[in-house]
């Protein structure tokens, strides 16, 4: 019986290559149960399944070894024996050919494997099949591992007493090889065996024990090494596999992973250990302390390098920080005692975190307890570089860890490192949100603020806290705000190395008391924003986050007034802002003159006598440290001890040069250390940024009214023009809180506020010529005409200044008055002024206008001519019949008169009003009569071959206004007029 078609085609889809179709053909075979019936259909699929088990294809070989499998553990392989189908292989897959023998053994082995998984075998085959599998081995050596491995398999799905009876003898002499020599392949025999016949494997292995316990001796992992780098790399995985379920991974890492990983290709030595990091948690459950032993000086080394970026390592970066998040994902379940533990023997290594670019040191921290805390601290206390962990582990700790270890810093002399700490973590107790424009939040919880007061306590003493806290109590305005403040300022003073700094502090915190009992003076709000930009002045970063907490909290207390004065402030000079000592005159020499006034000019001559007096004193109490440096720079120049000197002339040009560097470097190193005119800007840029981010808050906040922030806009304006060319970044921001505000939805300011802003921001725009500054100017007066908007009409105040403004546009002198003032308003709120369409139109084609200025505002009128703006506007026919008839008069013009004075950008903008209008009423029939009647004739006309060619140069004029060609605009303007395009 010839077999059916299906299963002919399916045999051809088992050698594809997806492995959905190979699926798809094995359904296919299983399914013609019927046809698999018949004897000689189902010898035909078994000879044709393993004659393709030798195929040279992968697939093919799965494909098939997979088919015949399934076939012979199913209904269609009950009559198949292992004697039946091994004289097919034989036959089909002849062994003694050597020309094709390699070929043929690995069909021979997926025979085997298939006959093993499917039991088509009796007790006496059992050592045919070992017999068997050693014949293929023999003539394909390349294979010695998968066969070792298969008649492992087989060994432990055989009975106990078939085992010993049939296979036992033929495996015993592969056992007993590796008392001679290990190898990939008897270890692994030996690994798996012991599992179910650990007796007879301990008689022949001596590393495995009788209760199948496995016991490396030390001298045994340098031949491990050989065996793993002997290994064939499909087979590793499996090999390392049973290594580490039962060798100590610590001694297996040090003496045979690592030094096999080194081995390798540089590139490859991160991938293969983190490989078997892997594989020892994930399938063996590894114990995570364990991982220290990984961290060795070869791996940190070529980790930092791949973090850094460095060499061919910088491909590895994106593999070391997932290994890294791996690690650090198991280190998360340790705390306590472990975690202490493990924390210090990774602090054994080196720099873990900076190898790995993930805090684990830090994670590690965060998860000690308060006696852990407390020993850390102690042993850490001088360095530097661990007591910064501190800042990042101080939110993961419970409040007894937190306040021991803050007692701890603040009882320690202040460095320069405890003040970063302490700072940075009084930094962190507060929660700040700031979203631009809508709201701003900077927060002390409950929580945090006892912890606060507790330091403070711990300081100074619970005697001056509550002092203090009476005072602030008294100050019902801003009693939180001044006494968080005092709170921090107080440990800021304590953790300060330098004892200017906290006199400094301390003279704040007595003025923060001052503010306290002076609430009713007038000018205490002034005084206090004055304090707070003050300790904002000082180059420390720790100051802004306490700052910002007590303005954010006080904004309620402070008037329009008090902010204005903050912008002032910004304004000042850099001499007012910061007290330079550069200032000073500087005499030839780079030292300040004393412009002290002497009381008694008649006493010049007594004083040039008693300088005299005073250089000879000086000779004799000269500087030896001074002397030392000279005599140094001098060389053999210098004055000798018996007092003879070396003539200069006798030094030659080169010990002359390299005696002028040293004078020049030693009188450099005398000279005194002064604040260069360059670090002063930078200085003052950085406060007045510092200012701007206090401002931000304010116009974040809530908590200041819709008004005041409206009083904001003319100084922020004053501000960014008078730091423009100094510090144009500090204008930038200025400029981007204007816009901030501009974007706040303001319904309840009155139109005689937004009336005074519109003629304070036309007074402050004379002579503006910058970009910038012109570009929030015009945003400004949108924002005051949207503002003002009701129903897409302008009040009748503001309506009244901007035309007087638009007026003026014309009159005044060019650049007095920019066009975007006028324009850019009208162009970004269209709908506002459709009303004031002739005005626009009559002001667009009055010659007596420059032609500038006409562009532009024809520009804005064919904005407001669009489909978008008119659709909900009624636009009236007196509008249509000005503009036409203008727009007539004008192309008529155009074509009579002479070619070259044509104006293409205003041409251009001209048949863009045209084109909107047109394209906007084509539905109403009386309008577009109206449009058609009147430019009928001319647009018929210029629209001749003759005109099309004259006027050829405006197409580039037109393609950047319109968008479109010269004729393809005239086409567009008869379409929507319904003008003959015969015509």
């Amino acid at each position: 019986m010839r077999p059916p078609t299906q299963i002919l085609d399916a045999f051809s889809k088992l050698a594809e290559l997806n492995q959905n179709d190979r699926k798809d053909a094995l359904k296919a075979i299983s399914e013609q149960k019927e046809a698999l019936s018949d004897s000689e259909v189902n010898k035909y699929c078994v000879e044709r399944l393993i004659t393709g088990l030798a195929s040279t294809r992968a697939a093919a070989r799965v494909g098939f070894s997979t088919g015949l499998l399934m076939l012979l553990t199913s209904e269609a392989g009950e009559s198949w024996t292992y004697s039946k189908l091994v004289e097919i292989a034989n036959k089909k897959m002849d062994l003694s050919d050597k020309t094709i023998a390699s070929s043929h053994a690995v069909g021979h082995y997926l025979f085997l494997a298939a006959i093993v998984h499917s039991s088509k075998y009796k007790d006496d085959e059992i050592t045919k099949i070992v017999e068997h599998a050693k014949r293929i081995w023999e003539i394909s050596p390349s294979l010695t591992f998968s066969l070792y491995k298969l008649l492992a398999d087989f060994s432990l799905l055989l009975k106990d007493k078939d085992f010993v009876k049939f296979a036992s003898s033929s495996i015993e002499p592969l056992l007993e090889s590796t008392n001679t020599v290990y190898t990939p392949e008897n270890i692994t025999l030996s690994l798996l065996l012991r599992k179910k016949y650990s007796a007879f494997v301990s008689k022949n292995v001596k590393f495995v024990k009788k209760d199948g316990s496995v016991d490396f001796p030390t001298d045994s992992y340098s031949k491990l090494l050989f065996a793993i780098k002997k290994c064939d790399p499909s087979n590793t995985n499996l090999f390392i596999d049973l290594l580490l379920e039962t060798a100590n991974f610590e001694t297996l890492y040090t003496s045979v992973i690592e030094p096999w990983a080194l081995a390798s290709n540089e590139t490859k030595v991160l991938d293969r250990i983190f490989g078997v990091v892997r594989q020892y948690f994930d399938k063996h459950n590894g114990n995570v302390k364990m991982i220290v032993v990984v961290f060795t000086k070869e791996v940190l080394n070529r980790m930092e390098m791949a973090i850094r970026g460095k060499g061919q390592f910088r491909l590895l970066r994106n593999s070391v920080q997932t290994f890294a998040n791996y690690i650090k994902g198991k280190l998360e379940n340790l705390k306590g005692q472990e975690a202490y533990d493990l924390l210090k023997e990774l602090e054994k290594r080196g720099s873990v975190d900076k190898a790995c670019g993930v805090a684990l040191t830090t994670l590690l921290l965060g998860k000690l307890q308060k006696k852990q805390v407390v020993t850390w601290i102690n042993e850490n206390i001088s360095n530097q570089d661990e007591l910064r962990k501190i800042v990042s582990a101080f939110s993961l700790w419970d409040e007894p860890s937190r306040v021991a270890i803050l007692n701890s810093l603040l009882s320690q002399t202040a460095t320069d490192t405890t003040q970063r700490v302490v700072t940075s973590i009084i930094d962190s107790l507060f929660y700040v949100k700031t979203r631009a424009g809508d709201f701003a939040s900077i927060q002390l919880s409950e929580h945090n603020e006892k912890i606060l007061r507790q330091l403070v306590v711990t300081v100074g003493g619970e005697e001056i806290v509550k002092k203090s806290e009476k005072i602030f109590a008294k100050a019902k305005l801003r009693e939180k705000s001044l006494f968080i403040l005092w709170l921090v300022i107080r440990l800021w003073a304590a953790v300060s190395p330098n004892k200017e700094d906290a006199s400094s502090y301390e003279s704040d915190l007595e003025e923060l008391i001052e503010i306290a009992k002076n609430e009713k003076d007038e000018n205490n709000s002034q005084v206090f924003v004055d304090l707070l930009i003050g300790i904002l002045s000082r180059e420390k970063k720790f100051h802004r986050t306490p700052v910002a907490f007590a303005f954010a909290h006080s904004l309620n207390t402070l008037k329009s007034k008090d902010l204005i004065h903050i912008v002032e402030t910004a304004m000042m000079s850099e001499n007012e802002l910061i007290d330079n000592e550069e200032d000073e005159e500087i005499d030839e020499e780079g030292m300040p003159f004393e412009n002290e006034d002497n009381e008694n000019e008649e006493d010049e001559d007594d004083d040039d006598e008693e300088e005299e007096e005073d250089d000879e004193e000086n000779d004799e109490t000269i500087d030896e440290e001074l002397l030392a440096k000279l005599n140094s720079a001098l060389g053999d120049a210098a004055a000798k001890e018996d007092g003879s000197d070396q003539e200069m002339d006798d030094l030659d040009d080169e010990e002359m040069q390299k005696m002028d560097e040293r004078l020049a470097a030693a009188f450099k190193m005398m000279a005194p250390k002064k604040l260069t005119r360059k670090q002063s800007t930078k200085n003052v840029e950085a406060l007045k940024m510092k200012i701007a981010d206090i401002l931000l808050i304010a116009i974040s906040s809530q908590s200041v009214t819709h008004k005041n922030k409206l009083n904001l806009i003319i100084p922020l304006l004053k501000w960014a023009k008078t730091d423009l060319k100094q510090h144009d970044r500090v204008a930038q921001k200025a400029i981007e809180l204007i816009n901030i505000i501009l974007n706040i939805k303001m319904n309840d300011i009155n139109e005689k506020d937004l009336i005074t802003l519109l003629k304070d921001i036309i007074e402050e725009s004379q002579n503006v010529t910058n970009p910038s500054i012109v570009e929030v100017f015009s945003s400004i007066i949108s924002f005051v005409l949207e503002t003002s908007a009701s129903e897409s009409h302008i009040s009748s105040g503001i309506k009244s200044e901007f035309l007087a403004l638009f007026q003026n546009f014309f009159k005044s002198v060019e650049g007095k008055i920019p066009a975007d003032f006028v324009i850019k308003p009208i162009t970004k709120l269209p709908k506002l002024f459709v009303d004031e369409l002739n005005m626009l139109i009559n002001a667009g084609f009055d010659e007596q206008n420059r032609i500038f200025k006409r562009t532009e505002v024809l520009n804005a009128t064919s904005v407001i001519c669009t489909k978008e703006v008119l659709a909900d506007a009624k636009i009236e026919k007196t509008v249509v019949k000005n503009l036409v008839q203008k727009a007539s008069i004008y192309l008529k013009n155009v074509l009579e008169g002479d070619s070259s004075e044509i104006k293409p950008r205003f041409f251009a903008t001209v048949l863009r009003v045209v084109l909107n209008l047109s394209a906007s009423i084509e539905e109403n029939e009386k309008l577009v009569k109206i449009m058609r009647d009147s430019l009928e004739s001319i647009i018929v006309e210029i629209s001749s071959g003759e005109n099309l060619a004259k006027l050829k140069k405006m197409n580039s004029a037109c393609q950047q206004i319109v968008g479109k060609s010269f004729p393809s605009v005239v086409k567009s303007i008869k379409k929507h007029l319904e003008i003959s395009t015969e015509n």
